[in-house]
């Protein structure tokens, strides 16, 4: 009986693992996907119902980055929060807004850095670009909010100083109207220039890796 009530429990910390180690090493940022393709590696046969939360999940994918990446990951973060910081500099005018992996820390060299803006249109930003003569993708970035069903945004992939940007376009009144993070329902964490430059400059004051 001990046994059978174990197994769950068990299968997800496997899945919780599993779907960690995908995350940093393939470069996957979608909880879902994750958990469907270390399902698929473990030939669990399990249901959603025996899934970890992504909370778990990104619980061990911190404990896996300073385990096996404690001295590369946070010199990569560090270049990817640089790099986001020129960027923002670059997009002022739209006022852009830091979140994601590279901000909460669990950014890798695969990782994007995300970008929230607001503009009266996407074309504004469309210009913008086509006057820098930047390349890039349009698509769109489905975001919770709460309750409300998801809503679809304007999202522009593209590449600045060797890092994909993923730009989220949003309208000018919405930039207190938090989307629900990935992992844990709350509303999204963000920060601008100023708050990220901060936080490069509390980082630069702690002891490097040897």
């Amino acid at each position: 009986m001990a046994k059978s009530s174990s197994q769950p429990s068990r299968l997800r910390r496997l899945l919780a693992v599993e779907s960690a180690r995908i995350m940093a090493e393939e470069g996957i940022a979608d909880y879902r996907f994750a958990k469907e393709k270390a399902a698929r590696r473990l030939g669990s046969g399990s249901t959603q119902q025996d899934w970890p939360s992504n909370s778990e999940i990104q619980a061990e994918l911190k404990a896996r980055l300073q385990l096996f990446h404690g001295e590369s990951q946070p010199l990569e973060l560090r270049r990817l929060r640089e790099v986001a910081l020129e960027a923002m500099g670059w997009l002022k005018d739209f006022r852009p807004l830091l979140a994601g992996a590279v901000l909460n820390g669990t950014a890798t060299r695969h990782s994007a850095i995300v970008l929230h803006l607001f503009a009266d249109t996407p074309e504004s930003v469309i210009f913008f670009l086509m006057d820098q003569q930047v390349a890039y993708e349009e698509g769109w970035q489905r975001l919770h909010f709460g309750d409300e069903a998801p809503q679809e945004y304007p999202q522009i992939r593209m590449t600045r100083g060797g890092a994909e940007l993923r730009l989220v376009i949003f309208a000018p009144d919405e930039d207190r109207r938090r989307p629900a993070s990935a992992v844990d329902g709350k509303p999204l964490q963000r920060v601008n220039a100023q708050q990220l430059q901060r936080l490069l400059d509390s980082e630069a004051s702690l002891p490097a890796y040897s």
